[in-house]
């Protein structure tokens, strides 16, 4: 069994003694060079050295004087100090026999100034030609060590170049061995596992397998494994609880809606048991059990509704549209005091189930009559959801992410000049059973069913009170790119 971390330091390493190699070959290259640019250096002060002992001899030919002998002499000492001390880099440079030939020259060549000194130079020709001859000599023994170290000093060049171009091309092959190992043993177990993760989250496959014999990947698969576990089994615990208290808020809102009218059927038929002389009161208790038995079936209808999935009639049609057929069927149910505003509805088609949405509007319409709002206003315009989204975010029901990711939306807006909604109120309103009737007025549905229906298109609502009295409903829907039919 390997270690991710084993081979991420293997690699490591691997690639640490690269650098150190390379760096150790750059050194050493330096060093070099500096070597013979300490050389070159020495063959320069001795190449200058000769060229003045030259020009000093041809001084002492061409005047004879004292003066230029001397300085002559002046300066084969120097190259001969010189010589001294460059010695080694002779011998390397043009080998020990021409070495000890240029010492000698060097020698002879100071021996034949101090018999210049002794008698004239007229009188000694064979000197001054011979010291002509000799200096020659050592010119051209001089230009050799300048051509060899030349030439020496290009092979070497060379050279460094080769180690420099051999070097990084190991380096570079250490490199994609290493790119290689760790891809190998590090990134494809890694990847895989990413192809697991979301095959997981897709809901294809329902726990992790073993991708690779490092440590630490049979470690996180085993501990993932375990963690989708306990989260199935907390699932499977929440939802038993969820059902349960659906269940028991179901039950709870049946009886408490039920409980009004069967209570006063009871008392009707108990009365009409108990009397018969009257035959219109007798109607009358007849005509208020048909009635409650009525409002209980409405009550059951509502229920059924609200946990039905009817099949949805999407159409793709204007909003102005839409807007005006709900009107249609709601105006002549309400007080005809109460004034009704349809203002500036936009033409903008959106693809919605022409029922259910004109319920939605109804719903909305008939709770602002119920709370006691003498004026009703519907806007519709076509926006933005990043133009028009509210301030309390948190507050909007339905599919929020389809709605901000939508590059064009149309915001509905019901308001009211009514009393309001108390602000404690206003996160409940949403929730089924809950309403702020009196007993027996509402069953806490409407608003919850116009939620399932905001929802059902892919569209967002939330609720707040107007700044000056009353509430509003704001509607987001995405816009349909289909004409109306």
């Amino acid at each position: 069994m390997s270690s991710l971390r084993k081979k991420i330091l293997y690699a490591f390493g691997l690639s640490n003694v690269a650098i150190f190699a390379i760096a150790l070959t750059v050194y050493a290259d330096l060093t070099l060079l500096r070597d013979q640019i300490v050389n070159s250096e020495k063959l320069r002060q001795f190449l200058s050295a000769t060229q003045q002992m030259q020009n000093h001899e041809e001084n002492l030919l061409l005047y004879q004087t004292p003066e230029s002998r001397f300085q002559l002499g002046e300066q084969v000492d120097q190259m001969r100090k010189l010589f001294s001390q460059y010695r080694a880099f002779f011998y390397e440079v043009i080998g020990t026999t021409q070495t000890a030939k240029l010492d000698g020259l060097l020698t002879r060549y100071r021996d034949r100034i101090d018999e210049l000194g002794a008698r004239e130079a007229t009188d000694n020709p064979v000197t001054v030609a011979t010291l002509h001859d000799m200096s020659e000599g050592i010119w051209e023994i001089v230009h050799q060590i300048s051509n060899e170290h030349h030439e020496s000093l290009t092979q070497k060049a060379h050279l460094v170049s080769w180690i420099l171009v051999i070097t990084l091309t190991a380096v570079i092959i250490m490199g994609v061995i290493s790119a290689v190992f760790i891809s190998r043993q590090v990134v494809q177990p890694i990847s895989a596992l990413e192809r697991q993760l979301d095959a997981v989250a897709d809901g294809k496959a329902n726990k992790l397998t073993l991708v690779s014999d490092n440590i630490e990947i049979q470690s996180f698969v085993q501990h993932f494994n375990n963690m989708l576990y306990k989260q199935r089994a907390q699932q499977s615990q929440i939802r038993h609880h969820e059902k349960a208290a659906a269940l028991g808020m179901l039950v709870s809102g049946v009886a408490h809606e039920l409980n009004n009218p069967l209570s006063n059927i009871s008392t009707s038929v108990q009365l009409l048991m108990e009397d018969d002389s009257d035959a219109g009161l007798r109607h009358q208790w007849l005509a208020h059990v048909d009635s409650e038995t009525e409002r209980a079936r409405r009550i059951v209808r509502r229920l059924l509704d609200s946990v039905r999935q009817p099949q949805q009639n999407l159409q793709t049609i204007r909003s102005s549209d839409l807007v005006n057929s709900a009107v249609l069927l709601i105006h002549r149910q309400i007080d005809p005091s109460i004034l009704l505003h349809i203002d500036d509805v936009a033409d903008t088609p959106v693809k919605v189930d022409r029922e259910r949405m004109q319920q939605v509007f109804i719903n909305l319409i008939r709770n602002a009559v119920a709370a006691g709002a003498r004026n009703i206003w519907v806007f519709g315009e076509s926006t933005t959801w990043a133009d028009s989204s509210p301030e309390d975010i948190e507050r909007v029901q339905g599919e929020l992410s389809t709605v901000s990711t939508a590059d064009e939306v149309m915001l509905f807006t019901i308001a009211d000049d009514g009393p309001g909604i108390p602000e404690e109120n206003l996160p409940h309103l949403f929730t089924p059973f809950f309403t702020t009737r009196k007993e027996g007025e509402g069953t806490g549905l409407g608003l919850y069913l116009v939620e399932e229906i905001i929802q059902e298109h892919d569209g967002c609502i939330t609720v707040e009170n107007r700044v000056a009295e009353g509430t509003q409903f704001l509607i987001w829907l995405p816009v349909s790119r289909e004409e109306p039919a």
